[in-house]
């Protein structure tokens, strides 16, 4: 039985040692994957983030619809001589259109940033994945190998057990037999 147990513990090293092995022979993810490095962004790239953020927010839209509503407001019932900007509002559409021109560069360079980020993202998800169904296909196998050492240890406790009771079985025709052949004798109390 002590053979037994040091060949199951034998065999148990081997196989956590081969899972091991799996999982360190995969490239590991890094961090650096995950969140890109504050650092190796440029200025630019810092700019465009930051005007996305302010611009994709709601107060910006409030702001501007204020000011569009008091410049329109202002320029339509103020008498004529205190108005700047008549009614096609002609300055107020050029500097609209200004700030459309400057503001959708930045965007388009930060949506594409953030395109970069979703696909690393992803690009990490599958490996993970791929990591994964490597650890499962690694654990099936060690639970395969496990069953399969279980198995031959049961037949051969089951063989020891059926060796047992064939000796018990002699062992209990032998002192049948000695009973019989010699008679003991009752000693009275």
């Amino acid at each position: 039985m002590k053979n037994l147990n040091i060949l199951q513990n034998e065999k148990v090293k081997q196989l956590h040692q081969a899972v091991v092995d799996t999982v360190h022979k995969a490239k590991t993810i890094g961090k650096n994957h995950l969140t890109p490095e504050e650092e190796s962004r440029t200025a630019g790239e810092k700019l465009s983030d930051i005007v996305f953020n302010i611009g994709s927010s709601w107060a910006p839209i409030l702001l501007f619809t204020t000011v569009v509503i008091a410049w329109v407001l202002f320029n339509s019932f103020v008498s004529v001589k205190y108005r700047f900007d008549p009614f096609p509002f002609l300055l107020m559409t050029f500097l609209l259109a200004g700030i459309a021109a400057v503001q959708a560069p930045f965007i388009m360079m930060s949506q594409h940033r953030n395109g970069l980020k979703n696909s690393k993202k992803l690009a990490v998800n599958l490996k993970v994945e791929n990591e994964i169904l490597a650890l499962h296909q690694s654990i099936t196998v060690l639970i395969e190998q496990q069953l399969q050492q279980v198995l031959e240890n049961q037949a051969m406790v089951l063989k020891s057990l059926q060796d047992l009771q064939l000796k018990d079985d002699k062992l209990s025709l032998l002192i049948e037999s000695f009973e019989s052949a010699s008679p003991v004798k009752q000693i009275p109390s």
